[in-house]
């Protein structure tokens, strides 16, 4: 939002970090709302067309589970709640390897430090 955006959604789990996102906003001066929910859950329930998408997921997912990165770019309302031309911004760890997503094209990757992002656009 520092950068130009009219408007953010943001989406926490985690009651204090929730807390942060909104004395943050307040500090700035900033028009954000923040919803205290699983982001799954909250896109179940998403409405809306967003310029950009960022997930900072859990980078390590529990033994044996779908990385979350893989149940991110899988998920099918993520590109609904894309603007056209809209980007899904992705933190993901260095060295994970994402498999094959025939509806995303990854147009940019960066690395700072421990975390790697990906830019992706959808394929429609």
């Amino acid at each position: 939002m520092s950068r130009g955006a009219a408007s953010a959604v943001f989406v926490e789990s985690n009651r204090d970090a929730a807390r942060i996102v909104e004395r943050n906003l307040a500090i700035a001066g900033l028009d954000g709302r923040v919803r205290m929910r699983d982001a799954f859950a909250y896109l179940k329930d998403a409405t809306g067309a967003f310029d950009i998408i960022f997930a900072d997921p859990p980078y390590e997912a529990m033994p044996g589970a779908t990385a979350f990165t893989d149940l991110l770019l899988n998920h099918p309302k993520i590109p609904l709640l894309l603007a056209p031309d809209g980007l899904f911004v992705l933190e993901k760890r260095p060295g994970e390897r994402l498999p094959e997503h025939p509806h995303w094209k990854i147009v940019r990757a960066r690395r700072y430090g421990a975390t790697e992002v990906i830019f992706a656009e959808h394929q429609r």
